[in-house]
């Protein structure tokens, strides 16, 4: 398993057992009814990278704490007030990132790998511009499928026994956590599609 996993998993176990029902509800209703937090979904997505991004002054800012805040509420509080314009900025950071990933696993670096990351990033973006409604559902059933199965992990946990399993398959077979997560990601997508078709509603 990736490292972040592994740290993930040490952040459930810390909080223990009583993560799982707010993790559970917040991946359904993510689920079931992401497109129509299309804002607030993007605001913390921004958020999140902002405070990932306040991590790395930390060094810099006393306390430690404040740069993540502030990396939080700026990135936040402008993919809020600028949500059409921030759609189509992070479709072009998952662009960027997948390209970034699979030239870095191609062992390129270098002016080929910042090449390719900005290509990536220029066509997702302009990709998520035209199809907004699609890339919203798709990053709210994926955020979804994350609590969701953050919660089920959280519960596993108290049962050593299917735990143990289940993390021994996951350390064996890299298929086995993509597996778990693409599954209730595409069940997500087929829903909200149907369900915005149903009403005729847009973004």
């Amino acid at each position: 398993m990736d490292v972040s996993i592994y740290d993930w998993l040490s952040v459930l176990r810390d909080w223990g057992g009583i993560a799982a029902v707010p993790f559970l509800l917040a991946g359904l209703g993510l689920m079931l009814f992401g497109w129509r937090l299309w804002r607030l979904c993007v605001m913390l997505s921004f958020a999140g990278i902002g405070a990932a991004l306040g991590t790395q002054l930390v060094d810099f800012v006393e306390p430690p704490i404040l740069s993540i805040c502030a990396g939080a509420v700026v990135l936040g509080g402008l993919a809020f007030w600028f949500a059409p314009v921030a759609i189509g900025a992070l479709g072009g950071l998952i662009g960027s990132g997948m390209i970034f990933l699979i030239l870095v696993k191609l062992k390129l670096d270098g002016p080929v790998l910042w090449i390719g990351g900005s290509l990536g990033f220029l066509s997702a973006s302009a990709l998520a511009a035209i199809n907004r409604r699609y890339l919203v559902v798709l990053v709210t059933s994926f955020l979804g499928a994350v609590a969701f199965v953050s919660g089920l992990t959280s519960l596993l946990m108290a049962m050593p026994v299917l735990y143990g399993t289940f993390r021994s398959m996951a350390s064996y077979s890299i298929v086995v956590v993509p597996f778990v997560l693409l599954v209730p990601t595409v069940m997500s997508c087929f829903y909200q599609i149907s369900e915005i078709h149903r009403i005729r509603e847009d973004l």
